[in-house]
């Protein structure tokens, strides 16, 4: 790690990492001593045994062997392609690695959505008779991944050998594989949390089906698990920059780990947003010239060829914070992620916040549930009073606004953002090349009007990663949902709804609760999604 140019960062640093040594937190960190992040008996219970993921590089060994050879087992039967159904930490380990090494189109995804566009899409290109659906839930209850099964299983005609179960021991997924008898089921380790656990089955399984090297994986991992030094001091900058008032993590990737952000996203802003306290990682922003960057920022270059050298020595002359992470090869992946967790863990013992709870994640179910039921008594959904409505779409906002269009409501929103606030954009459309050039178009517009940090989110599946900071981190944040009606719908098997009504549920739950949580929000609703780009027009 190269660590000479943390400028007014350095000193921070530097004394924090005294602090923690001083403190034995490394040794108190292996002890499984659960006051490094909370004294409340209830709390230290769940910590203690949420700490597995420690000492996965070594406990996963016996997995490896078992992943290695289902994946044999599978192409000998001539599987040749993977669907993963899951969510937040079940899918994103996965999906980084099937980015980050590069695999063939169309061989394995994942679905975490919704949306019913993308779960056509996933029907048309993972069709049952040529694919192995993979349902991953550590509950067995997560909404999203048990709605999927529910209609892969309808088309695939209930053919058990097509379909293999990731989930914790007893639970009610186990159940339901074992009765409709599943080629196979792995059991996740129940004492790793969902955002830790891309070295258990959730991420091994996956891993191997994919044709990577599960033991070469652990060995990666296993680096940096002996070499924990490393991971204290990112944890220590973690930790001193929000103390310092720079809460924002900009992360700046090189081509071949440019999809690690969306792991880190869920890490990082999980476990530490919290308490009004957090970490906000951003993810995939366009880059502007350094002296256009708030105090509130600081910079980790995960880098790999160095494509992005010039813009960091940019960085470096604007004395803006920054911290270089070289890679080697594709199975440094593993060595970050054991990594990141780490240094997350740490970040949160010095935030004084639980890294291994999830207190808000709650809310948005909460009043999704409730439109759900409200759903099946009246047959609609409760979308509340619009603040302006035209042909073009409508308006909702807590915000005292004085709304002309959707363009001037859009645009006199953006200028409730304060300074070292951060603007997060959350689209509940489909996630695909298109929406996302047009959604990265609108995120490059609102950073240049407001100069703040930006975040964007696929819905639901940033409920899984970031909804946890936003309604439980610091209240800067400025929150922009984006929804718009369903054009082909797709019915739920046995569920009495159908995905695009499960969506809009959804996004109406996430309103509710960032409502409940005094944050400022827009709802736009567009009559078409071929309106999103009037929203970035100038």
């Amino acid at each position: 790690m190269k660590r000479d140019a943390l400028g007014p960062l350095l000193a921070p640093v530097e004394k924090q990492l005294a602090e923690l040594k001083s403190n034995s937190v490394n040794d108190r960190l292996w002890a499984h001593d659960p006051s490094l992040w909370t004294n409340d008996p209830a709390g230290q219970v769940e910590v203690k045994i949420r700490l597995g993921w420690l000492n996965l590089p070594n406990s996963s060994r016996e997995l490896a062997k078992e992943v290695t050879a289902f994946a044999q087992e599978v192409n000998a039967a001539g599987i040749k392609k993977t669907l993963l159904l899951g969510m937040g930490g079940s899918s994103l380990g996965p999906e980084v690695m099937s980015l980050t090494f590069n695999l063939e189109p169309g061989v394995f995804a994942i679905l975490d959505s919704t949306d019913p566009a993308q779960v056509a899409d996933a029907a048309k290109n993972f069709p049952p008779e040529e694919t192995l659906y993979i349902v991953a839930s550590k509950s067995g209850g997560t909404a999203e991944t048990m709605s999927a099964f529910y209609y892969f299983w309808e088309k695939s005609g209930g053919v058990g050998s097509h379909f293999v179960a990731i989930t914790d021991p007893d639970s009610n997924l186990e159940k339901l594989a074992k009765e409709n008898n599943f080629r196979k089921v792995f059991f996740a380790d129940s004492t790793v949390g969902g955002r830790y656990s891309a070295l258990t089955a959730f991420g091994l399984v996956p891993a191997a089906l994919q044709g990577i090297d599960a033991n070469k994986a652990l060995d990666s991992a296993a680096s940096m698990m002996n070499n924990d030094e490393d991971a204290l001091f990112l944890g220590a900058v973690m930790g001193a920059a929000a103390l310092n008032g720079r809460d924002k993590l900009t992360l700046i990737t090189d081509t071949a780990f440019d999809s690690f952000g969306a792991w880190a996203e869920q890490l990082i802003a999980e476990s530490t947003g919290k308490e009004g306290k957090g970490i906000v990682p951003i993810d995939g922003e366009t880059f502007l010239s350094p002296e256009k960057y708030g105090d509130d920022r600081y910079f980790i270059y995960l880098r790999d060829d160095g494509e992005h050298d010039d813009f960091l020595a940019q960085l470096k002359d604007a004395a803006q914070p920054l911290l270089v992470i070289q890679t080697s090869d594709s199975y440094s992946l593993f060595n970050e992620f054991y990594r990141w967790e780490y240094a997350t863990a740490i970040a949160c013992h010095i935030l004084g916040v639980n890294a291994f709870d999830q207190p808000n994640v709650e809310d948005a179910k909460i009043q999704a549930r409730a439109q759900i039921v409200a759903y099946s008594q009246k047959g609609v959904l409760d979308e509340g009073k619009a603040a302006w409505e035209g042909e073009n779409g409508k308006i909702y906002t807590n915000a005292n606004l004085a709304v002309a269009s959707l363009k001037s409501a859009f645009d006199s929103f953006l200028d409730l953002g304060q300074e070292n606030d951060y603007v997060s954009i959350h689209a509940y459309l489909p996630r695909n090349e298109q929406t996302a050039a047009s959604l990265q178009k609108l995120r490059d517009f609102v950073q240049e009007k407001t100069a703040l940090a930006t975040t964007l989110g696929f819905g639901p599946r940033f409920l899984h990663s970031t909804g946890q900071l936003h309604k439980g981190g610091a209240n800067n944040g400025v929150f922009i949902q984006i929804t718009t009606d369903v054009e082909n719908d797709i019915d739920i098997p046995s569920q009495g709804m159908s995905f695009g009504t499960l969506e809009r549920a959804q996004a109406l739950g996430d309103y509710a609760a960032l409502l409940a949580n005094g944050r400022r929000v827009l709802r736009v609703h567009l009559s078409s999604l071929d309106l999103l780009e009037t929203l970035s027009a100038k």
